[in-house]
């Protein structure tokens, strides 16, 4: 896929695309609690409470509280501010965010899908993009994930726009067989992408804008 023809949706996913972690909270956290590193990260994600919470079965404050339950038991009692000061870091919105989803709008239906849990919504609104969206998927919503051939059809349908003439944007490759064997069409947005070049990658316009 090297443009937007015959194109009506595009599909965006959140994290890497969109919004970024640095991982500032994380560090300040284990830092404050003398953990060591990746102490939060090994506590947190490959953990069936993860699962459960992007699946809607948790919420985020739930996972959240396993996590310094873990870290707790681990590390003599130690955890809970770690995890309190990682919670409270909302990661960053990519340069250019709002100007790419406004261009966007003004020509596609376009939509976020997200395997998150339920705290992406209140993110949304933090960043000030929650009414940036045509359509919003979260899989704790739906209780599925990436890549679920159902939670693209899903959102098909819930978009009213047939599979073939949406594109979907991911930064994990694993993500896009699932989005093609519905029939969509796919765009691997790499480490090394913005949107200013993801823009001028796959034109918009004729001329496309340059944000950032």
């Amino acid at each position: 896929m090297t443009g937007f023809e015959g194109i009506d949706a595009v599909l965006l996913d959140w994290d890497g695309v969109l919004h970024y972690w640095q991982g500032d909270g994380e560090r300040e956290g284990e830092q404050a609690e003398s953990l060591p590193a990746n102490a939060i990260a090994s506590a947190a994600y490959g953990t069936d409470a993860y699962e459960y919470a992007k699946l809607g079965i948790f919420t985020d404050a739930q996972w959240r509280d396993s996590v310094a339950e873990n870290l707790a038991r681990r590390f003599d009692g130690r955890g809970r501010e770690a995890v309190r000061m990682w919670s409270a870091d909302r990661g960053h919105l990519a340069d250019g965010a709002i100007e790419f989803l406004a261009q966007l709008r003004e020509r596609f239906v376009v939509a976020l899908l997200s395997d998150s849990t339920d705290i992406l919504v209140a993110d949304l609104e933090r960043f000030g993009v929650d009414t940036a969206f045509d359509h919003i998927f979260v899989s704790a919503r739906a209780g599925m994930t990436k890549p679920a051939p159902a939670l693209y059809q899903h959102a098909a349908t819930a978009m009213s726009v047939p599979p073939a003439r949406i594109l979907v944007v991911d930064d994990l490759l694993v993500n896009l067989p699932g989005a093609r064997s519905v029939g969509m069409q796919v765009a691997h947005f790499s480490s090394r992408s913005s949107l200013s070049s993801f823009v001028h990658e796959h034109p918009i316009q004729e001329e496309p804008c340059s944000f950032g």
